[in-house]
This record gives structure tokens, C-alpha cells and sequence, in this order.
């Protein structure tokens, strides 16, 4: 928890991803959505950041998509201004997420907690 408020002090997106993905259930069907710019979608996940990109078909009434793994150096500085202005969506997602987890694992009650502290100093 320490790692988030300190990257936050710095300004350091990669390090406050970093530090989120960290905390996330190992699960492979949890992920937080980090910012939409149009058809693109950045989400973060226990194994980074993805951009997640969704196209109508031209034929079909459908939507597709595609996801592509990226580093956290090769997001682009505009997405993480707006990471930045928007962190407290971020950890409020984080908050969900692991609030629902605690209820099985009895482990996370405690950095809920220090999350909800937190999100609750920085109103």
C-alpha cells in the first residue's frame, strides 16, 4: 500500500500500476479498466497492461476485438495524464475488486481496509 501513495507522490504511473497489479486476486478474470480513448481500451490485469481494441464488423452486427500485451513504458504520456487526474477510479476499482475477494479470502480484509482509508483521505 505503501508503494501506491509513494508513486502517487511522484507521479510515477508505471510504479502505481505496478503496485495495483500486485495487489490483484490471482485470478485471470479480474481486471481494472485504466482509461477508454474511442475503440481503445487500456485495462490493467495481475500480468500488466493490455490495450484492448473493438472494432464493429463490417458485415455482421457483431463487435471484435483485440487485445495486445504492452509494457508499462509504452503507454503513451497522454494516458498517463489522464491515469493520473483519474486514480481514485482506479483504486475505487481495486476497492470492489478486493472487498469481494475478502469475503473468501480472509487475507485482503486488511488491505481493504488501508485502501478504504485511503480513498477516504483523498476525498
Amino acid at each position: 500500500m505503501q508503494n501506491i501513495i509513494e508513486s502517487l507522490k511522484n507521479k510515477n504511473v508505471e510504479e502505481f500500476l505496478r503496485s495495483v497489479s500486485s495487489l490483484l486476486p490471482p485470478s485471470d478474470d479480474i481486471s481494472i479498466s485504466l482509461i477508454k480513448l474511442g475503440p481503445h481500451e487500456y485495462v490493467l490485469d495481475r500480468k500488466g497492461v493490455s490495450l484492448v481494441s473493438t472494432s464493429l464488423d463490417e458485415y455482421l452486427p457483431y463487435l471484435s476485438s483485440n487485445e495486445k500485451r504492452i509494457d508499462y513504458t509504452q503507454i503513451p504520456k497522454a494516458v498517463k495524464d489522464r491515469i493520473l487526474q483519474d486514480y481514485k477510479n482506479i483504486l475505487k476499482q481495486l476497492y470492489d475488486i478486493l472487498s469481494a475477494f475478502s469475503r473468501r479470502e480472509k487475507d485482503y480484509a486488511q488491505i481493504v481496509q488501508q485502501l478504504g482509508e485511503l480513498l477516504n483521505e483523498n476525498k
